[in-house]
């Protein structure tokens, strides 16, 4: 929640004032018999939450393809009140809202919001008010009745928090029931926030679910099935994301520990010389990572943690992976490099300067005052 002024700030952007243009259009549209019978369907509405880089990406390329895109814009940053205006997106007051007019959600938020943001979402659903509103909007595939909410929850967290978030939707009373009529989807997004390419198309990552699946939104965002297993698309992902994330973190050990001793440079001519790939690929890492480490924090935990339930670890997966995550919480937390955000970079843009951040706090930390 946010206090009063950031409430009165977001309710005269222009990202407000469409959403109330839209909120009166889909009332007036209640109104009228159908919109079927003069052969208008309406926009597929896709809600993200939130609008950050990957989010943003997303939203870009969905509206490109002719999607209504919608996120909630209470309670959120200047910053991102700023992204949503920019790019068009319809900012809606609360998340019943969001609920109602969604035909699907997307759920792409830093890990540790995961499960919090599906309590918002869910409890939206749950309200009597929110089913007797959404079943007065016209079905998008023309159906007599409007389909269900399907809530696709493409964070980097564990397969057990994803059993956890489905858990949420269904009725004790009433097993194999959603009595909010959304349903669940776990999933998991693989690679950078989708680009345009100079010739039209768009470099997208790979977006892995559990099924069904929706012919339109999956060749629009790369969505592949790959299991009808709940945490499995979570487990891929993670899988994925320790050899990247892992590798920038055990990255920014090396590195750090080189500079400490003045022998970085040594340490990149000898990497460039006999390995260049991972020498370019180590070097993008610790580069790109600043805005980010905040992130990865809880994301390196799930991977232990996955790495231990899943792959039956017996507690080395969260021994290794913990140490990662305090890596990044270093970084995020405890220099100047936890303030960059992506597109206004401005310190550690290049290996030197921001190991020499990292290292000089470590030494300052251990209380060793050397050179």
């Amino acid at each position: 929640m946010t206090n009063g002024r950031q409430d009165d700030k977001w309710k005269t952007s222009a990202a407000w004032r469409g959403s109330q243009t839209a909120e009166v259009n889909g009332t007036k549209s209640l109104c009228s018999f159908s919109l079927l019978q003069f052969g208008i369907m309406r926009e597929v509405t896709v809600g993200i939450v939130s609008i950050g880089d990957m989010g943003l990406g997303i939203a870009k390329l969905l509206k490109t393809h002719g999607y209504r895109v919608v996120t909630v814009g209470e309670g959120r940053s200047e910053h991102t009140l700023a992204r949503i205006e920019a790019a068009n997106i319809t900012a809606l007051p609360t998340d019943d809202e969001l609920a109602v007019q969604a035909d699907y959600i997307l759920s792409i938020v830093p890990p540790v919001n995961a499960l919090a943001t599906a309590e918002r979402i869910a409890k939206a659903c749950m309200r009597s008010e929110t089913a007797s509103r959404r079943a007065t909007l016209e079905d998008v595939n023309g159906q007599p009745t409007r389909s269900p909410l399907y809530l696709f929850e493409l964070n980097a967290t564990s397969s057990r928090l994803a059993e956890e978030i489905g858990a949420l939707f269904l009725d004790p009373s009433m097993p194999g029931e959603d009595p909010c009529k959304c349903r669940v989807l776990d999933g998991g997004i693989i690679g950078g926030p989708p680009s345009p390419n100079p010739d039209g198309t768009w470099r997208r990552p790979s977006v892995w679910t559990s099924p069904p699946t929706f012919a339109g939104l999956a060749d629009v965002l790369n969505m592949k099935v790959v299991s009808a297993r709940i945490g499995a698309a979570s487990t891929l992902k993670l899988s994925f994301a320790a050899l990247t994330k892992g590798l920038t973190a055990l990255s920014i050990l090396s590195f750090s520990t080189a500079q400490q001793e003045e022998l970085l440079p040594e340490l990149l001519d000898h990497l460039q010389q006999y390995s260049p790939h991972i020498a370019a690929l180590t070097s993008a890492g610790v580069i790109g990572m600043s805005p980010k480490a905040y992130r990865w924090v809880d994301e390196m935990r799930y991977i232990g943690e996955a790495f231990d339930r899943e792959g039956c670890w017996g507690g080395v997966g969260r021994s290794v992976y913990d140490g990662f995550a305090e890596v990044y919480r270093t970084v995020a937390e405890d220099t100047i490099l936890g303030q960059e955000r992506v597109g206004a970079r401005q310190r550690g843009t290049n290996v030197e300067g921001a190991v020499t951040i990292i290292a000089d706090r470590r030494r300052k930390q251990s209380g060793d005052n050397g050179p």
